[in-house]
C-alpha cells in the first residue's frame, strides 16, 4: 500500500519545524551571558539591578521563576531573601524576555547614579 502523498509532505514539514525549534533553543542558550550587577530593587518575580556597560550605568530588569538557580555562599535560597546592594553574577539572556537562569550572591555592592560615568 502507498503512502498518500500529503501524508509524506506533512510528515517533512513537521520534522523540519521541530528540527528548527530545537536549533533555536540552543541558540537561545548560547546568548546567555553572566554578568557582574548590584541589585537596586527585589520584586515579587522580578530584579532589577545596576549594571555598567559602555562606561554608563545601567538599570535592568529580570524575571525570576521557579527555574532559576539563587545561591548565597553555597547554598540555594529564595528570591525574598535577597537585599538590594547585593552584588551578583547574574547569567541571564539581556535581549529576551525570559527569566534569569542562576543568581549568584557574591558580596555587597553600592548603588550608582543610573546613566552617570562615576
Amino acid at each position: 500500500m502507498k503512502t498518500p502523498r500529503w501524508l509524506l509532505v506533512l510528515s517533512f514539514l513537521l520534522y523540519g519545524f521541530l528540527g528548527s525549534g530545537s536549533a533555536q533553543e540552543e541558540k537561545k542558550s548560547t546568548k546567555a551571558k553572566d554578568v557582574e550587577a548590584v541589585i537596586s530593587a527585589v520584586g515579587q518575580r522580578t530584579i532589577t539591578f545596576q549594571v555598567e556597560r559602555k562606561g554608563k550605568v545601567r538599570e535592568e530588569v529580570v524575571g525570576i521563576d521557579e527555574k532559576t538557580d539563587i545561591d548565597r555562599d553555597g547554598t540555594k535560597i529564595k528570591l525574598k531573601e535577597l537585599q538590594e546592594t547585593d552584588k551578583i553574577v547574574i547569567k541571564y539572556e539581556p535581549d529576551a524576555y525570559t527569566p534569569a537562569l542562576s543568581v549568584k550572591v557574591i558580596g555587597k555592592g553600592e548603588l550608582q547614579k543610573v546613566g552617570g560615568e562615576d
